[in-house]
């Protein structure tokens, strides 16, 4: 099913369902187009996973949890900083735990999009949604950001 996207929330999908085919043709083209990874999209689906997941409880244990299986899953997951991974759900959800300001302050925007990315990873995969869900839930993250960008002026 071809869905009207845009093309770095195509970048997203193709990263989640593992299509390297249309990945590096984006990648390729992104790069002529000297544009960057597409953190925004990252963030913003991201941000709605998290909540999907663990707005509801905001249990720290839950979440300690979910990165220790996300680390030992995920094939890069041996690079994915614990401590760093927490923050990012932590500050996505406002939850006031020790260091979680300090933690995500010294992080920059390309490692924040890779561990948010990583994360976004394993919260798809666990959920089992179809082809179709995936489309929805990214269509949902592009409304997401279309409306935080228009409130931000971003």
């Amino acid at each position: 099913m071809t869905v009207k996207m845009h093309e770095n929330t195509r970048f997203l999908r193709a990263v989640l369902q593992q299509d390297w085919d249309t990945y590096d043709a984006l990648v390729g083209e992104f790069e002529q187009q000297n544009k960057g990874t597409p953190v925004a999209i990252i963030a913003s689906a991201f941000s709605l996973a998290v909540e999907k997941r663990f707005g509801r409880t905001k249990d720290v244990g839950e979440i300690i949890r979910f990165v220790a299986d996300a680390r030992a899953a995920l094939a890069e997951g041996r690079a994915l900083p614990a401590a760093e991974a927490e923050a990012l759900i932590f500050a996505t959800l406002d939850m006031d735990e020790p260091g979680v300001a300090d933690t995500v302050e010294r992080l920059d925007i390309g490692t924040i999009a890779e561990i948010e990315g990583q994360l976004l990873f394993k919260l798809v995969a666990d959920d089992g949604m179809s082809e179709s869900e995936l489309d929805a839930f990214l269509r949902e993250a592009e409304n997401h950001l279309e409306r935080w960008q228009s409130t931000s002026g971003g």
